[in-house]
């Protein structure tokens, strides 16, 4: 699984029915996947999360699919502080899942592991989202310049105001990566329930900037050529089948997140145990 940078997603702990903060650590892993193998990929992924339910797993695991871009997985895992990291790898140094994960590996081309800081003051109304109804999620990943942190800051702030002013309705969530990235690496989520957003994205820019004014405008503009050195917007959508997530959730929409049966290969006998297996937000 590889890294994310600006994530319109706000992660909330996943044991939550209603809306909360997004946990202060935010552990994400990408796969990419071979051309052609993301059916095969679902069913071993659907697997993995069906033992990790079997095992009483301690951690749940968010799984989103790119819908735009190349043909690629990511896995959620929110922490309370760094200090759970390894207990949640720890719970998965176990043959039942090193077995799964070496029958994943002949279905992937490459992973990565980032592990990042939730930053509220750069982020909007993310305690409003009701995690278990999101459906996707549009994830910008951006590269500040060196030395233009502050600036960064300046032009999400100038942003957050223009979205409190006009009372807009969509949430994003702001992770700064604390390694596994580039320095300068910053997660952006925004979840929503449904595409229609995606219809009204261009009205809420255009009140965004009606808000800022002119002069505003030109303050923002000019302060994201200065500080950012690069952007990528990937659109996801959250796959139940490889995800696991707490009762409620399937109890509250058991259509989505049920676990459907299925058959995959056996574990070869006792492999080494996956390191960077995939846990996901509490």
């Amino acid at each position: 699984m590889k890294y994310v940078i600006v994530v319109l997603l706000a992660v909330l702990p996943l044991g939550a029915q209603q809306a909360s903060a997004p946990p202060a650590v935010l552990h994400i892993f990408r796969e990419d996947i071979k051309e052609g193998k993301e059916a095969a990929h679902e069913k071993t992924e659907a697997a993995f999360m069906q033992a990790a339910a079997k095992a009483n797993y301690p951690f749940h695991i968010l799984g989103l699919t790119a819908m735009t871009g190349t043909s690629q997985a990511w896995f959620l895992v929110g922490h309370a502080s760094f200090a759970t990291i390894p207990e949640a790898e720890d719970a998965l140094d176990k043959p039942e899942f090193a077995g799964l994960d070496a029958a994943d590996a002949q279905l992937r081309t490459g992973s990565l592991s980032v592990i990042a800081r939730y930053r509220p003051d750069l982020s909007y109304a993310a305690d409003k989202i009701n995690l278990p109804k999101m459906r996707f999620f549009s994830v910008e990943t951006v590269q500040v310049r060196p030395g233009q942190w502050d600036e960064y800051t300046e032009l999400v702030k100038m942003l957050i105001a223009a979205q409190q002013k006009i009372n807009d309705t969509q949430p994003v969530a702001t992770y700064q990566v604390m390694s596994g990235a580039p320095v300068g690496t910053y997660l952006v989520l925004e979840p929503t329930e449904s595409l229609k957003s995606l219809d009204q994205g261009p009205q809420r820019l255009q009140a965004i900037f009606q808000a800022m004014g002119e002069s505003g405008v030109k303050r923002y503009e000019k302060a994201m050529s200065e500080a950012i050195a690069s952007e990528e917007s990937i659109l996801f959508a959250v796959n139940g089948q490889m995800s696991y997530v707490p009762q409620e959730w399937i109890t509250a929409d058991p259509g989505f997140w049920t676990p459907k049966p299925i058959t995959t290969p056996q574990a070869s006998a006792k492999p080494k145990a996956k390191r960077s297996a995939k846990p996901a937000p509490k």
